[in-house]
């Protein structure tokens, strides 16, 4: 009987092992998918017109810290357009997320890519050391063209 109990735990723990191994193996990494990564903005209506300016956030599902530690380059493109917004600010949430910002008047600068009182689409790019580039994007930005009272 306790030869028999022995040879079924000797299987379990081998069985077990073998498990946490290949648990260990899977590569861990900092993306939902391998070259994807989820992008919102805050906000999403955007006042181009108005005399406030303010800054716009972008929160990704990326960790600050694979940015920080292999992060070369962000870029973000309005509508397919050319040029990327300029001074875009890499910065992290209180869940270690990156946060990429900049301000309305960065925003400006891409004008010609927008189309004002109209949905946008905004393509957010993280190029990291090795060359990998992470693409996300958000179809919901509203750019508003009106003047503030």
């Amino acid at each position: 009987m306790n030869r028999a109990i022995s040879k079924k735990v000797g299987i379990l723990s081998i069985f077990c092992i073998a498990i946490m191994t290949f648990a260990v193996y899977v590569p861990s990494t900092c993306y939902a998918d391998e070259y994807s990564m989820e992008v919102d903005f805050s906000p999403k209506t955007i006042n181009i017109a108005s005399a406030r300016l303010g800054e716009i956030r972008v929160f990704t599902n990326v960790r600050y810290s694979a940015f920080a530690a292999g992060g070369d380059s962000i870029y973000i493109y309005f509508n397919g357009g050319a040029d990327s917004v300029p001074n875009i600010q890499a910065t992290r949430d209180s869940l270690g997320n990156l946060i990429l910002r900049f301000g309305v008047e960065d925003l400006l600068d891409v004008e010609g890519d927008l189309v004002v009182d109209d949905f946008n689409n905004a393509d957010a790019v993280v190029v990291m050391d090795n060359g990998d580039e992470y693409l996300g994007s958000d179809g919901e930005v509203y750019i508003a063209g009106k003047k503030g009272r």
